[in-house]
């Protein structure tokens, strides 16, 4: 049996696609660091001088919504994305077609359900940003929410490249072995 080929990432479009991936990956990794630095300085605040840093609660919650869209297609086209491969494993070992025809479409269900997502959220953003709303507390913190709903629809859309592109060397893989 020959090694997988993955020809999406190839073309010009795939690694666009990849580079903007890793782009979105190296962004949340240092914003990680960023709010490590945020909260020790809060807590740092909070015990040496009585006074925290407003809102850091409400960055933190976000602000972990965000990263893990920006990281989840560099995860997914890595490789590294949780899944199950039970069912997928003793399927390709006693039917390698079969095998191939049923990550085909675990691929495709993946793109159709991040597409589905970014389509899904995409309006909310454009609320969000219509009507200027805002998470915290008013004359306390506060801080818009729209920037967050772009990174759920940027990152579902990249994981839905992702996906496609997998679905891509997969069904080029079955064609391949055929």
């Amino acid at each position: 049996m020959s090694e997988a080929v993955e020809i999406a990432d190839t073309t010009y479009l795939g690694r666009a696609a990849v580079a903007l991936m890793g782009v979105a990956n190296v962004v949340a990794t240092l914003w990680i660091l960023g709010l490590m630095v945020l909260i020790v300085s809060d807590i740092a605040g909070r015990e040496l001088f009585g006074h925290p840093i407003a809102g850091v609660p409400e960055m933190v919650k976000y602000s972990i919504v965000g990263i893990v869209f920006l990281q989840i297609s560099h995860t997914h086209r890595a490789g590294q994305m949780i899944r199950s491969d039970g069912i997928l494993g003793w399927v390709r070992a006693k039917r390698p077609a079969a095998g191939a025809a049923l990550d085909l479409l675990a691929q495709v269900c993946g793109a159709a359900f991040a597409a589905m997502l970014a389509w899904t959220v995409w309006p909310k953003v454009l609320r969000a940003y219509a009507r200027g709303e805002m998470e915290g507390i008013a004359g306390h913190f506060t801080m818009p929410l729209w920037p967050f709903l772009a990174l759920i629809v940027l990152g579902s859309g990249l994981l839905a490249a992702s996906f496609a592109m997998s679905a891509f060397d997969a069904a080029f893989n079955m064609r391949k072995r055929s």
